[in-house]
């Protein structure tokens, strides 16, 4: 059980030494992949066969959790919401989480099984694998909510630049589906998020209109602005209206948007710092006054035993007192 504890120790110091080492080559490669030019302005949207994450087991693997029609269109719209647009993102997803919520089980009931002696034992492993089982199931789930979200941040700090070229473009005298291009073949390097959905924009405007992907762009990414952005592009392109104005007079209230953001966030810090602070404040005292605390109670007991001793003492004293009183009144009845 050392042996096998020590082995557990240094898998476990592995793991986590090489998942930094992951992560950090990833970032770099990244910021590389970043600077290094497109080839051109397409997406890649992906093959006609992508690559499954877990190979061929990863059909068989996505059905071993049920889901129900609106979990699964929940599911694929937070997906989407998050970048994947893969059409195999959603089984990708399943399987992934049925591993993490099937493996634990296996090992646990293995463990259970073979290195175990006693029923209490056995029961505090399967209690353990419970308990990652379930963290299975629900950490990519929160992980991909969590990326949905600074996903969505991304593109709206990107929004009032991106309104911007696309004001410009449009003055130069280009139409709105070149702006987009052009403005997407910009931004790709500063905000990759939102040129990487101009770019799917000016293809579904290709494959069916431009009103149709500015409707789609607003749906995936799910925020206010991008629908009355939608909406101004739209009129500009139909009616042949000059958005110019308009979209530069949108892009400056957005700023002014952010900015009060940021002020309302700044307000709101040193409010959130106080509950540390009192944390911090709550552990001094505690740590100040637990020695006399305890001191005062080592006291009282003291004094608690102590009287308790004496009444024993006392108690005693009179038992012994009465038996001595009652030897003499014995004696002369024996000697009669």
């Amino acid at each position: 059980m050392e042996y096998f504890l020590l082995a557990l120790v240094f898998v476990f110091c592995t793991g986590v030494i090489v998942m930094v080492y992951v992560a950090l080559s990833r970032g770099r490669q990244r910021v590389e992949a970043r600077l290094v030019p497109a080839p051109s302005s397409d997406p890649s949207i992906g093959t006609s066969t992508p690559e499954l994450v877990l190979g061929e087991l990863t059909p068989a693997l996505s059905g071993q959790i049920p889901l129900s029609e609106a979990g699964r269109s929940e599911l694929q719209r937070d997906l989407m919401a998050a970048g994947m647009y893969r059409p195999t993102a959603l089984m990708e997803y399943t399987a992934v989480r049925a591993v993490l919520t099937i493996a634990p089980l296996i090992i646990g009931g293995v463990v259970a099984l073979v290195w175990t002696e006693t029923l209490s034992e056995a029961l505090r492993v399967w209690i353990g694998a419970l308990i990652v089982a379930g963290l299975g199931f629900s950490i990519p789930r929160l992980f991909l909510t969590l990326k949905g979200i600074a996903r969505k941040r991304a593109i709206e700090r990107g929004l009032p630049t991106a309104i911007d070229m696309i004001t410009l473009c449009l003055s130069a005298g280009l139409n709105v589906l070149n702006s987009l291009e052009r403005v997407a073949d910009e931004l790709s390097l500063a905000y990759p998020e939102l040129g990487f959905e101009l770019q799917l924009v000016r293809r579904q405007s290709d494959l069916r209109s431009l009103e149709f992907a500015l409707v789609q762009f607003a749906e995936r990414v799910d925020l206010p602005q991008l629908r009355n952005i939608s909406v101004i592009l739209s009129q500009s392109e139909k009616l042949g209206t000059d958005g110019v104005s308009v979209l530069r007079e949108y892009a400056d209230n957005m700023r002014i948007y952010m900015k009060q953001h940021a002020e309302a966030v700044a307000n709101r810090a040193p409010l959130k710092m106080l509950i540390p602070g009192y944390m911090m404040t709550l552990g001094f005292f505690i740590l100040l006054l637990t020695p006399p605390a305890m001191e005062v109670a080592s006291f009282r007991k003291d004094n608690v035993v102590g009287n308790l001793r004496e009444e024993e003492k006392q108690a005693m004293e009179e038992l012994n007192r009465g038996k001595a009183g009652a030897l003499p009144k014995s004696a002369p009845a024996e000697e009669q």
